[in-house]
């Protein structure tokens, strides 16, 4: 936590609405909550997103900003194109979404891009703000640091499980919040051990890496990916509908073909567990057995679907039809795996 007040650079053409968010964390301060868990907001108000752009290229002042507030719908730019600019800029700056209305598609678009949490005016108070606002401020700050230390697996530079239990736990909190699907892919490599077995554990080393490049080169939707296990990689993808996870289940398939062909020496063979947090599922913010639903939960769930007829089993459900997600993909890319 840090122990000084949070600097906000609130990018925002409504000079009504700047008053309006300074009121309110006023109103903040003054609650017996503004002394205690944060120390305080500072705000930095500018109109135009050139002018954010500006503030930011200098880096000694880019430095003394904590977290932007950004209203995507600005004089100078719009929507998701106002985000991204702002990102490109100052992409170690965390950015909390301030939109005029509640809007789904946006609200996943932006969390798509990489903004840390979504709030609207029309639904805003006082604690909202300032939480999301120092909860922004702590993830980045967490996340810096693993990064740095314990967040990352030697071999393949990927997340380790430490790392994707932080980021997906955040991916879902996001989906549940903002009423959005999940899936959590687990990747299951069969092979590795007869490898070290056969040719030493070098030649397993570069089929573990080459597995890893695979692996981001193919997944292009934005996602949190991680080796989690000796043999195991995780995949958290949000938001995701069910036709992108059958393109993506196809790509993958298709491309391990290829580099076991190229290999000739060795052979490894993946397969596949997938977990899937709908909104509209009922008692989608918990497990069937009335615990909060962690991300710990889905990948138990992904885990379990690791077999051969992967749609028997059926441990988070769908409201809709009551069947697991893995069942709604097509009959051909189910075959193929």
């Amino acid at each position: 936590m840090i122990d000084r007040p949070v600097r906000v650079l609130f990018v925002d053409g409504q000079v009504e609405d700047s008053r309006w968010i300074q009121e309110l964390i006023a109103e903040f301060e003054d609650s017996k909550f503004g002394g205690g868990w944060m120390h305080g907001i500072e705000m930095f108000h500018v109109e135009r997103l050139a002018e954010a752009l500006t503030l930011l290229d200098d880096a000694a002042a880019r430095e003394q900003f904590d977290v932007v507030l950004l209203n995507p719908a600005l004089p100078d730019s719009q929507g998701l194109h106002s985000f991204l600019r702002l990102q490109g800029n100052a992409p170690a700056l965390p950015v909390v979404v301030l939109a005029e209305l509640d809007d789904p598609d946006l609200a996943a678009s932006m969390v798509r891009a990489g903004a840390q949490d979504f709030l609207s005016k029309s639904q805003l108070d006082a604690m909202p703000l300032a939480r999301s606002l120092r909860l922004a401020v702590e993830r980045n700050r967490i996340v810096r640091d693993l990064r740095a230390i314990c967040w990352r697996d030697e071999s393949t530079g990927l997340a380790n499980r430490n790392g994707f239990d932080l980021q997906a736990e955040h991916d879902l909190k996001t989906a549940q919040r903002l009423g959005l699907s999940l899936a959590v892919l687990m990747i299951e490599m069969e092979g590795f051990d007869q490898l070290a077995h056969t040719y030493g554990k070098d030649e397993e080393q570069i089929a573990v890496i080459e597995a890893a490049e695979l692996l981001r080169d193919s997944i292009d939707i934005p996602t949190t990916l991680a080796r989690i296990s000796k043999n195991r990689f995780a995949v958290s993808l949000l938001p995701v509908a069910v036709s992108e996870v059958n393109t993506l289940l196809t790509i993958l398939s298709r491309r391990f073909l290829r580099l076991n062909s190229k290999a000739n020496r060795w052979s490894i063979r993946p397969r596949y567990g997938l977990a899937w947090f709908h909104p509209s599922q009922k008692g989608a913010a918990a497990t069937p057995g009335g615990g909060h639903l962690t991300i710990a939960d889905l990948l138990a769930a992904a885990a379990q679907t690791l077999c051969e007829n992967m749609g028997d089993t059926q441990p988070i459900r769908s409201e809709k039809d009551n069947d697991f997600a893995f069942n709604q993909l097509s009959d051909s890319t189910r075959r193929n795996l």
